[in-house]
């Protein structure tokens, strides 16, 4: 059954897309043809939009990810006319923002060799720069755009605020920011509700809580180290033990429905908004289709309610990022 579509950067796509970040930037990424069947899963079940970046790789190889894309378009030539790419740059050497016009068009010429000369449908800064002007920032990725580099303009961790000063200036396509059962503070619900109001889609990133919410370590020391994991408050210690009794009650919760977990939380994101696009990502063939089969989940108001009252009681304890990365966020 055909998940239900959303418009993204004048195409329709699936209501749940795919993030790839994680089959290479991570400790150990898994074999490259494991990605691709867990690409073509997801794709086929319905996750047409896929986010991709221009650093999601190590230090010595920022482009891995862009790279394996092209070589997945290479193998599999059906699936470029498939799949809507937002792509996130603006990121530099040891991930320091950049919006300089000749850097990220560097970038853009990089990323389309790679790809095959793919079009890229919507580029977007990962991060502002605190302390800037935001519609200052975003002039030369607008003039990179004017130039044919990609057809439409994105935002990443944006405050709504800077949302609307940022619409009066440009057509912003999409809005990438962090929405789960564990990121759902008052900020970004306001993104939430300037996607609902304006009818731009929001790329919800981090739908399983970086795999917290699917139990993918039980203790803080099987986190790997090398990992965003590792360094992140959430996942650290005493924190880790407190989180965990959010994703007791959501086992149970999705136990009653007959789903999984990982179904209901991304049902969950999905049904925030009309136009919000939860991107979970996962190298596993069974995984990456049932997540994208969550777009047909439907939550009932009772369901709802018993989510809003384990919210309402439960407080997640550690920040979304280390203290180092958190004056980037949601500007």
């Amino acid at each position: 059954m055909p998940i239900p579509q959303v418009t993204l950067a004048g195409k329709e796509v699936g209501h749940i897309g795919l993030g790839l970040m994680q089959l290479t930037w991570t400790p150990t990424p898994p074999p490259e043809e494991q990605s691709f069947a867990a690409i073509k899963a997801a794709v086929d079940a319905g996750a047409t939009a896929v986010s991709s970046a221009t650093f999601y790789g190590p230090q010595e190889d920022q482009m891995a990810n862009v790279a394996m894309l092209g070589r997945f378009f290479a193998k599999y030539p059906e699936y470029r006319s498939k799949i809507v790419l937002v792509l996130k740059g603006g990121v530099g050497a040891a991930l320091k923002p950049d919006p300089s016009k000749d850097f990220n068009r560097e970038c853009l010429r990089k990323a389309k060799e790679l790809l095959g000369d793919y079009e890229i449908d919507v580029y977007l800064p990962a991060r502002l720069l605190p302390g800037q002007d935001p519609i200052e920032y975003f002039r030369a990725f607008d003039e990179l755009r004017q130039e044919g580099w990609f057809r439409q303009l994105g935002a990443s961790e944006v405050s709504a605020p800077t949302l609307r000063k940022l619409s009066t200036a440009y057509d912003i396509a999409i809005a990438e920011i962090e929405v789960s059962l564990w990121s759902w503070e008052q900020d970004i619900q306001d993104v939430i509700a300037w996607s609902t109001e304006t009818g731009k889609p929001v790329f919800a990133y981090s739908p399983l809580g970086r795999g917290f919410i699917t139990r993918t370590w039980k203790t803080p020391e099987d986190v790997p180290e090398g990992s965003f994991q590792k360094l992140s408050p959430r996942f650290q210690g005493e924190n880790f033990y407190h989180n965990l009794k959010l994703v007791d009650v959501l086992d149970e919760l999705a136990a009653k429905k007959g789903i999984t977990t990982a179904q209901l939380a991304i049902a969950w994101v999905a049904s925030r908004g009309p136009n919000v696009i939860p991107i979970p990502g996962s190298s596993n063939v069974d995984r990456a289709r049932a997540n994208t089969e969550s777009g047909n989940i439907k939550l009932t108001a009772e369901d709802e309610k018993e989510i809003n009252d384990i919210l309402a009681k439960f407080e997640t304890k550690g920040g979304r990022y280390p203290d180092h990365g958190s004056s980037h966020l949601m500007l």
